[in-house]
């Protein structure tokens, strides 16, 4: 079972060009675990826990074009072929705590699918904030820049040239 991190990314590393395409460039990677906290679930749960949870093991991968998830085992950690990949302009990201003491998160929000919570290790921190930076922080717009011309006012509702309406005529009269 590769357990040095080392290990992991070289393994993935070696996998990974057969699944890019040509020209495709990896701007960030990083080994991590679906569903709930692997604390609460290997902690209190164990091994039948993860199972019923339906933990999967992923080595994310951000490329200048896609985000790429590589399925892991999970009994030796090592590459286990193509999870999935969507456009990286598609991919949104919420609910990031990337300095978490042993388990940072995210949730990743698939194009037209349910948002999928990743666990990142403490080991693997680094890496889990080079794919927030590659995919844009969060789900929040980007404030302009502060040199930035102000944004225009809304136009001016349109004045009408016609007369005004009549008054309705007076009750009994």
């Amino acid at each position: 079972m590769a357990v040095r991190k080392e290990t992991i990314k070289k393994q993935f590393d070696e996998a990974l060009p057969a699944m890019l395409e040509p020209g495709e460039r990896v701007l960030a990677g990083a080994y991590c675990v679906s569903g709930p906290s692997p604390v609460w679930l290997a902690g209190l749960l164990g091994l039948l826990g993860m199972l019923l949870f339906g933990v999967q093991y992923y080595y994310l991968v951000i490329t200048d074009r896609r985000a790429m998830a590589m399925k892991a085992s999970f009994w030796t950690g090592r590459p286990a072929g193509f999870a999935f990949a969507d456009p990286k302009d598609a991919v949104m990201i919420s609910d990031i705590v990337t300095d978490a003491k042993l388990w940072s998160h995210l949730l990743y929000g698939r194009p037209g699918q349910k948002p999928l919570r990743l666990n990142f290790h403490t080991w693997w921190r680094d890496e889990m904030k080079q794919i927030v930076a590659a995919l844009g922080g969060a789900d929040v717009p980007v404030p302009p820049p502060a040199d930035a011309a102000p944004p225009a006012p809304p136009p001016a509702p349109p004045v009408s040239s016609a007369p005004p309406p009549p008054p309705p005529p007076a009750p009994g009269g």
